[in-house]
């Protein structure tokens, strides 16, 4: 089915917003007003790289998504956010019984993250504050970027006064010290960033104008008393029509509607017919559209659960009808007003997002199918099962309504006032005015874009995309990485290779930051003018695209630069950091190439996405190697003609002094520090004192390096540290934790802590020992970005993931490096 297409210059100014700008938006509209036409269409052409996911499966599968939790793999319950503090034993409470996201991803939902242009939320008014909070957190963490949602647009999609939130009175106690209510729009990544908000107007269900504004009135808790009896003149408390009219009934809890088909049911003399559901793969239980047993017979009303997915298009989501006839061949026979359909098993599919590994493009992948009659015994439905259906002739009981929207969408769900009968009066009682959504519905107009701010967001869009097309800083990081790393080990590497990445470092910083910054400078002034000159501009950007691209093609063969060393630690970390400027250039070159022939947005953020994907999927570069015949002859030469007169001095077995599969491991890792002589398996702290200064020069002395001066090995390293951190380190050799240190000394975390930033300073163990790799390249690139020391501005940035005790072991670290 072709996509419909509305003349409404809302809806085309919505559309510009999403196509042409990254602005986050808000789209909002009473029922009936093509909302999730609108998000059909956008699925079926935009260009940008999109995700759609809901709150719930059946929403998820009705919106052609995923759900929320299983995309981001965020767990159920309360998720307590992590820059946000309470006190005391609130805090702990609080800690105890929530959940923290983990944020766990597998390579292929990391990859469509990075990947990503655009995040669609449909029914965004169930979504919680906390459970948009943790999405904001997945994706800033997936993009390793410090901006919302990780620099992806955000379309929400929903009515705030239709179905609200779920939050159990016991999780409204865990999140209430943190948000300010449920709804999504009081999350605090919402409440500290702009968006818009897009509300569409033109109804399409309904085209009685009376009704419209009774149900305006309803929808705004604003029911004033000639509506309200207007309303209420369709109270008939005995109406019981027959079946063939075709009236459905609204209830507000399941059990009413389960007791109304089942009554119903059984009160039919025909013959009870099963349908057993066929299910395949994966698909929950809560998202199945009808039962998995199906009962039903002859006579009985029915309600159709899906559209029709076949090109006659004789049923859709919502239609009502009455079974007439069965036949094994020809299936049902359902009777809708004048026509008869014949209804025969369909199939509903679970998605996930995958990726094509042929063309990299984000794709639905069949996990799992649901293939039963799409029909359900409609009698009597809930009211939130009925949202985003459309019924012509609806029987409403709202005396038990319990929460904000219900009314509405029950009464919204009618097609005319002529077509509605209530059970029960419309008081005011029933409609649940909620403060908090009122004041959010206020705000709504003066939130609504203009022409004006439209033409500027796409102006900005234009802008800060070019400008990010020619940034360079991600590489220029991992270049300064590159050369500290060699900086702080050259004693290991040649200083050829130092001094070559040194100059790499240098001309990059000349040749490309410093040129980017002056041509940054002058995009700048064409866009700060009143008409910019965008001819003059694709002139500017095809030469200066030429140029950087000739430039970084000359860090290609950045790893021709550079000899392995005979320690594989620093190999695996020098090899890991020019991994990451070869994916960063394999991308940025891919970008400026198609800019040579002058920019398109379009363009260029299809081509950013896609080498996004690719670039994480090439080989590792291996060093230089250095190829010397039989090289490790020499060493194990060495080791054994030193044990075997250390042996003879000491009056002890050789195997004693150092046991061949220890002098093996030595030759093989060649360690040069106390450090990595403790990772070598049979050596021993004792050993270590005892021959470790040997041990250490002979391998140096092999590598052609100069010696340390080790007159004693454990007075050389702890010449600088005070008797208690002396004591504490002695601790550390015995492969005590933090926890067992205080204990045996009686003193505080924060002490040892301290002593071990010590230790640490004065390279006897290594950061690596006590801090994860990941957490010193995120706290590495804040102090060198910020250049601001403070730990709590650090700790709140951040957040709580990383401890005081890590900040200040990497600050002292670079410290020391800088000095």
């Amino acid at each position: 089915m072709k996509s419909e297409v509305f003349k409404n210059e809302k809806i085309e100014m919505l559309n510009r917003f999403v196509q042409n700008t990254d602005v986050h938006i808000f789209l909002t509209g009473k029922a009936g007003t093509g909302k999730t036409t609108f998000l059909r269409n956008l699925a079926a052409n935009t260009y940008k790289r999109m995700v759609i996911v809901a709150p719930t499966g059946v929403a998820a599968i009705n919106a052609g998504g995923v759900t929320i939790h299983s995309f981001f793999q965020l767990p159920f319950g309360p998720i307590v956010p992590e820059s946000q503090q309470v006190n005391g034993s609130t805090r702990q409470q609080v800690e105890s019984q929530s959940h923290k996201p983990t944020f766990k991803l597998n390579k292929t939902k990391l990859k469509i993250m990075r990947s990503l242009d655009l995040l669609v939320i449909d029914e965004i008014s169930m979504v919680r504050a906390d459970l948009l909070d943790a999405v904001d957190a997945a994706l800033r963490k997936a993009r390793r970027s410090s901006v919302a949602f990780g620099g992806v647009q955000l379309l929400m999609i929903g009515d705030i006064q239709q179905l609200a939130p779920v939050a159990r009175p016991n999780e409204w106690e865990l999140l209430q010290p943190y948000y300010k209510s449920v709804y999504f729009f009081d999350s605090h990544v919402l409440q500290n960033n702009p968006y818009i908000c897009v509300e569409l107007d033109h109804i399409y269900r309904q085209n009685d104008k009376e009704f419209i504004n009774i149900l305006n009135q309803v929808r705004n808790n604003r029911l004033d008393k000639a509506s309200m009896d207007l309303l209420n003149r369709r109270y008939l408390p005995d109406f019981n029509p027959k079946d063939k009219e075709g009236y459905i009934t609204l209830t507000t809890h399941n059990s009413q509607a389960d007791e109304i088909n089942e009554q119903k049911l059984d009160a039919l003399k025909s013959k009870p017919l099963t349908f057993e559901a066929e299910i395949t793969g994966i698909f929950p239980e809560n998202a199945y559209p009808t039962k998995e047993n199906l009962e039903l017979k002859v006579g009985a009303q029915v309600m159709f659960v899906k559209n029709d997915p076949s090109p006659e298009k004789q049923y859709y989501n919502g239609k009502i009808g009455k079974i007439i006839s069965y036949d094994k061949k020809e299936g049902l026979a359902v009777q809708c007003d004048d026509e008869v359909i014949n209804v025969t098993p369909v199939k509903w599919q679970n998605f996930e997002y995958t990726l094509n590994e042929k063309t990299n493009e984000i794709e639905e992948k069949e996990i799992g199918s649901f293939t039963q009659i799409p029909l359900k015994t409609a009698w009597a439905i809930t009211i939130h099962k009925s949202q985003g259906l459309t019924f012509n002739k609806v029987i409403l009981n709202a005396e038990m309504a319990f929460t904000h929207g219900q009314v509405y969408v029950a009464l919204s769900r009618c097609t005319s006032l002529d077509g509605l009968v209530l059970k029960s009066k419309i008081q005011n009682n029933v409609l649940f005015n909620d403060n908090v959504i009122n004041t959010f519905v206020d705000k709504i107009p003066s939130m609504e874009p203009d022409s004006e701010r439209l033409a500027k967001e796409e102006y900005n869009f234009l802008h800060q995309t070019i400008l990010e097309l020619f940034s360079f800083n991600d590489i220029e990081i991992q270049m300064n990485r590159l050369a500290k790393l060699m900086r702080e080990n050259d004693n290991i590497f040649e200083k050829e290779s130092v001094d070559s990445i040194a100059e790499k470092r240098r001309l990059f910083r000349e040749e490309i930051i410093d040129v980017a910054m002056r041509f940054a400078r002058q995009i700048e002034s064409i866009f700060h003018k009143p008409k910019a000159d965008f001819d003059f501009l694709q002139e500017r950007i095809k030469k200066a695209s030429a140029y950087f691209f000739k430039k970084l093609n000359d860090l290609e063969n950045i790893n021709e630069f550079i000899n392995e060393t005979d320690n594989k630690t620093v190999n695996v970390s020098v090899k890991a950091v020019i991994d990451l400027i070869k994916e960063m250039l394999y991308v940025k070159t891919a970008c400026l190439d198609i800019a040579k022939n002058g920019f398109d947005i379009e363009k260029y953020l299809e081509m950013k996405n896609k080498k996004t994907v690719e670039a994480e999927n090439l080989k590792s570069y291996k060093l230089k190697s250095k190829s010397v015949v039989k090289k490790d002859k020499p060493l194990m030469n060495a080791l054994l003609k030193w044990r075997e007169e250390k042996a003879y001095e000491l009056e002890k077995p050789e195997a004693q002094i150092l046991p061949k599969t220890v002098i093996d491991k030595i030759v093989e890792l060649k360690p040069v520090s106390i450090k990595e002589l403790k990772d070598i398996a049979k050596l021993g702290v004792t050993r270590i004192k005892a021959f470790g200064a040997d041990i250490i020069n002979m391998v140096l002395n092999f590598q052609g390096f100069e010696k340390k001066d080790f007159d004693d090995e454990e007075s050389v390293r702890e010449m600088n540290l005070s008797n208690s951190v002396t004591a504490t380190l002695r601790l550390l050799d015995e492969d005590n934790s933090i926890d067992d240190i205080m204990k045996e000394r009686g003193l505080s975390r924060s002490t040892i802590e301290n002593h071990i930033v010590e230790i640490v300073k004065n390279g006897i163990y290594d950061i690596e020992d006590f801090v994860s790799a990941e957490h010193i390249a995120t706290i590495t690139e804040y102090f060198e970005e910020t250049k601001d020391v403070s730990l709590n501005a650090a700790r709140d940035v951040l957040g709580e993931d990383y401890s005081y005790f890590e900040l200040k072991l990497v600050l002292s670290k670079l410290q020391i490096t800088n000095s």
